[in-house]
Parts: C-alpha cells; structure tokens; sequence
C-alpha cells in the first residue's frame, strides 16, 4: 500500500514493531526504492486503504471480523527479494540457454549481495511464490529432484528436437553421447544436459547405457522394430538409419542385426510393451 492524503499503511501492533527494526537496516531502504520504481512502471499495483478504515480497525484490533488481512514483515520481505531476484536472473539465464540450476542462482546472487547473504530457504520461498505474479522466470523440479530456474518460454519440444539431431549423427549413432557431449552441443552444462537426455529417455527417445564410465544414450532403434516381425529390417526410419551408419568393427553388419532382433525378441517375451529403454552396450 502507498500512503497519499487519505490513505496510510494497515499495521498491526507486532508488524510496526518489526517494520521499526527493519527500516532502520540500509537494505530495506534500497528496496523500499526498487519497489517505487515498480509501482511507477505499473508492475505492481497499489491499493488504497481510507485513514477512517484503519482508525475504526484499530479500535475493534482483536474481534475475528475477518475483513483485515494483515501482511507482515516477512511476507513483505519474502516478496521484495521474490521480485528482485526474478530480475536479476534475466541476464544469467541467457547466458545458460534458458535454464539454470537453483544451486548455481543461489551462488550468484549471494555473490553480488556481498555481507547481506540470503538462506537457500529464502531463496526457494521467493522462488516459490513466482507463480503468483507476472515474471517471465518459473521454478521447475525434474523427476530426479534436481531443481531449476528456466524462462517460461523455455520449450522442451524444441531441446528435445535438438538431441535427436545430435544422436542422429555418424558418431553418435555408434558411440552414443554422454551429458558432456550434449552439454558441449547444446551449448549447457553438463548437469542441465543430463535432465534434458533423462526428459528424453522418459518420452521413448532415448535408450540409455550404464556402465563404470557413466551414463551414455542412443537413438531409441525399438520403437521402429515390428512386434510381429522383429527380423524385418526396415528401408526408413531411425533403424535403417543405424544399419547405413554403422561400420564393421569385430561384428559384421548381419552378426549385429542379429542381435539386435534377439534381445528385441527378449525384451517382448519378458516385459511386452516395455521398448522405450534398454542398454545396447552388448552390440556397440
């Protein structure tokens, strides 16, 4: 609320309290500044409470009338660093493709608060409350746990339109790629790179390989086998892909056709229609 000739804050006896502590830290004068220019920007909007509404609240403080909705220091505080932080981080996610992790802000911004630090619980609260105002930043959570800070013009169809191209290629159609790959390609760190291959792998594009030397993916080549068929080599799709590309290195081209149709036989007999994930380290 802004006070003008008629208007004034609504307090509480405990709020003014905190508000007369709080005020006298330089912090909250800066952002009692950085909340001016958004109310001037039409940001944020104001609302207006009559000097004769707050005596009469005064006088009846206590009776559960419900009409007042109090708001205290530290929701006030939680919102001022909630829009703050959602503009500081337009610049930092440009430079990291659209996405970034929670941790990496939490660094950032920490930084060029310099003395006066923030708790990541703070931190998740501001970002929390986001999707109740108009900022073009959200908080996301993958599957994995891991959270993230992305525009909300972050699109996933067009990532995950980006990693088939990669997997599609000659090498990576032999080799696989790894989150270092991906992350070197898509222009990202490793770490966003690895949720974008997992998103990948959940919506049956990928396959991935566990082994000592970590995690690597593969075009998904049992989508485009027939169940009713599992020998026929198709002339289209992601599998003749594959057998054009691959070269004879200690298995010729039918020992490995071979066995691709074996463990697809396996994989139908064992758990039917469960294709969109298996390991294809035996056939590299």
């Amino acid at each position: 609320m802004v006070e003008k000739s008629s208007t004034s804050w609504i307090l509480n006896e405990q709020t003014y309290e905190d508000c007369t502590v709080i005020i006298k830290t330089k912090h909250i004068e800066v952002d009692c500044y950085f909340v001016r220019e958004k109310v001037l920007s039409g940001e944020i909007s104001t609302k207006h409470v009559s000097s004769g509404d707050q005596w009469a609240d005064l006088f009846t403080k206590g009776l559960s009338s419900g009409r007042v909705n109090y708001v205290t220091s530290w929701d006030y505080m939680t919102y001022i660093l909630s829009l703050r932080l959602a503009d500081f981080v337009r610049i930092p996610l440009e430079r990291a493709g659209g996405m970034i992790a929670l941790i990496d802000v939490y660094c950032l911004f920490n930084r060029a608060r310099g003395t006066e630090l923030i708790s990541p619980e703070d931190l998740l609260q501001a970002c929390a409350i986001w999707e109740k105002f108009d900022v073009p930043v959200m908080l996301r959570k993958f599957d994995s746990g891991v959270m993230v800070i992305q525009n909300k013009s972050h699109s996933d169809e067009e990532v995950l339109a980006k990693i088939k191209s990669i997997v599609l290629k000659s090498e990576a159609l032999k080799n696989g790629i790894s989150p270092s790959d991906a992350a070197i390609a898509l222009g990202i760190a490793p770490l966003m790179a690895k949720e974008h291959l997992l998103t990948a792998e959940s919506k049956g594009l990928l396959c991935r390989d566990i082994s000592p030397e970590g995690f690597r993916f593969y075009i998904n080549l049992f989508k485009d086998i027939d169940p009713n068929n599992i020998y026929l080599v198709k002339d289209h799709g992601n599998y003749q892909t594959w057998v054009s590309t691959v070269t004879v290195s200690g298995l010729d081209i039918n020992t490995r056709l071979f066995l691709v149709a074996f463990y697809s036989m396996e994989i139908l007999n064992l758990i039917p229609g469960k294709l969109d994930s298996f390991h294809l380290s035996c056939i590299r």
